[in-house]
């Protein structure tokens, strides 16, 4: 089979998945995932050999807690690190602020940050306002004002996402 076609079955199968850290700084898959998803991987020698980076590169590692970013990154071993392409945080309203300068923060701060090398994106989840007269549009504008200073020389893009969800929707997944 041509190797574009191999690649675009095996991102199929290994991408797209979503691992959220736990407050102890680890990365779980969502309970929804299946148990086997690297299998693939076990197939053999040259299938290993390709797509061995798949899973990191090809995965979204969300951290519901920004205190813990360095705690969480420092599980992985620094090539693995380097293979991250997408990282997101998530934030509820309450502490909207408080979450914001913790992420500028981590993002000019965290050693770590310099180790993720393929890191392509960065993703901020909000979650919905109790406030009537905040639309998503102004909550994302709100969130780039807070942002704007730390994220203007990244390598990176950071994209504003409004999840639909509530917040402890999203919290017992």
């Amino acid at each position: 089979m041509p190797a574009e076609i191999r690649n675009q079955i095996w991102k199929l199968v290994l991408g797209g998945k979503l691992y959220r850290s736990s407050w102890k700084g680890r990365f779980h898959p969502s309970p929804t995932e299946p148990k086997n998803a690297t299998a693939l991987l076990r197939t053999c020698r040259q299938i290993y050999s390709e797509t061995a980076t798949m899973p990191l590169a090809l995965t979204i590692f969300s951290l519901d807690y920004v205190r813990e970013t360095k705690k969480s990154l420092a599980k992985f071993k620094p090539n693995q690190r380097k293979q991250i392409t997408t990282l997101q945080f998530t934030i509820s309203w309450p502490s909207l602020v408080m979450e914001l300068m913790d992420i500028c923060l981590a993002v000019h701060h965290c050693m770590l940050f310099g180790s993720l090398l393929g890191l392509r994106e960065l993703r901020i989840m909000v979650f919905p306002v109790p406030d009537p007269v905040v639309t998503r549009e102004k909550l994302e504008e709100i969130v780039y004002e807070h942002l704007n200073p730390s994220i203007q020389n990244m390598p990176f893009a950071v994209k504003v996402h409004h999840n639909h969800q509530g917040w402890s929707v999203y919290r017992n997944l």
